[in-house]
């Protein structure tokens, strides 16, 4: 079904995206890779370039942002911005595994605890909540393989960019799987209980509870 931006007077065509393609989509645009996503969408709905250019003009980067105006109050997905009447997509986006909890994780990490010479004055400058497969964070996805990996940077100047393998434990996974916050799964035991790092290869793995 399609339907006219009545901003800017584009027909929209309106797409069911599953909860992959969401993540995956979403992923590009928050990374300002717009000519991925429409690959991707031209591809995978066979759309003309000029749809998916469309489509991906009125995807917006934040659940309830017009991506036009500041009005920052929708509600619901495929919905026309009561302020400039632009289309918005606005794919809502329930995720646990969110810069809030990647901050909070980033401070619990104290490689001094891990009593081991090669660590001794690392730390922690970031997370990036968006991790290297987006599909990872997909809950039929996280459900059988309680994994997600990313970037984090760390060492002395905590610059060096690592390879971040978070592994979920039961607590977690069912945390995530119904919305909750991920940040009380983050334990509070010492870092040699749930922290293992390999600086060789630039590895880090973190066990939540």
């Amino acid at each position: 079904m399609n339907t006219t931006c009545k901003r800017c007077g584009s027909e929209i065509v309106k797409l069911s995206f599953s909860e992959e393609q969401k993540l995956e989509i979403w992923g590009l645009i928050v990374q300002d890779f717009k000519l991925f996503a429409v690959r991707k969408i031209k591809d995978e709905y066979r759309l003309s370039l000029r749809d998916a250019k469309a489509t991906v003009a009125h995807i917006n980067k934040d659940f309830g942002k017009c991506h036009r105006c500041n009005f920052d109050e929708l509600i619901e997905e495929n919905m026309d911005c009561p302020k400039c009447k632009a289309f918005n997509y606005n794919l809502k986006m329930e995720l646990s595994f969110n810069q809030e909890f990647c901050t909070h994780l980033e401070y619990r990490l104290n490689f001094g605890e891990l009593e081991d010479e090669r660590v001794q004055g690392f730390w922690c400058d970031g997370i990036d909540y968006l991790p290297i497969e987006m599909r990872s964070l997909a809950k039929s996805v996280l459900r059988v393989n309680q994994e997600i990996k990313t970037k984090a940077w760390i060492g002395k100047s905590g610059q060096e960019i690592y390879e971040m393998t978070i592994r979920f434990g039961k607590e977690s996974v069912e945390n995530y799987l119904q919305n909750q916050s991920l940040i009380d799964c983050i334990s509070k035991n010492s870092c040699k209980e749930w922290l293992k790092i390999e600086p060789e290869k630039k590895k880090v793995e973190i066990k939540l509870i």
